[in-house]
């Protein structure tokens, strides 16, 4: 294996790419915080609320009581920079189903992260599982969520290299 190719699974993303994943991230967290608020209440009796899980983690791994904003900035920090990162991670250094499949496939791996990993961490039953519905609206707007930050991502990448 040559240098190059040794350095390059290691290579960390361009600074235009981190900006292109982030507004990738921004389109998706949008369509996010509206999906979790209406819709979502309408369909499941009441909205999601990711600042409360995180809130909730925070206090049931580390004892701490973090601040509601706080709480809402790490929300959208992992939102708009950290699943954007990941996504990127994916699909440039394990396997790309291309899209639109990669976004999708995203966008669902980011619900497992959040309801299946994080809220039994955080005191919450797997998935959701005790209230269905909710978990449901929250599989389809993290899938949405997915498909668009890779959508706007992808199409900003391809614009800029003359693809």
């Amino acid at each position: 294996m040559t240098t190059a190719a040794m350095t390059h699974g290691f290579a960390l993303p361009s600074t235009r790419t981190v900006i292109n994943l982030a507004l990738g991230g921004f389109a998706g967290l949008g369509f996010w915080e509206l999906f979790s608020a209406v819709p979502t209440a309408w369909l499941a009796e009441f909205p999601l609320e990711p600042p409360e899980l995180v809130k909730s983690l925070f206090y049931h791994q580390l004892g701490l009581t973090i601040s509601t904003p706080t709480a809402k900035l790490l929300h959208f920090t992992t939102g708009f920079l950290f699943y954007p990162l990941g996504y990127w991670m994916l699909t440039r250094r394990v396997k790309s189903f291309g899209m639109p499949a990669d976004g999708w496939i995203w966008g669902v791996i980011t619900y497992f992260i959040a309801l299946a990993f994080f809220a039994p961490l955080a005191g919450q039953h797997f998935l959701l599982n005790d209230v269905p519905r909710l978990s449901f609206m929250s599989l389809i707007g993290h899938a949405i969520y997915g498909y668009l930050a890779a959508y706007v991502f992808e199409a900003l990448e391809s614009r800029e290299s003359g693809a």
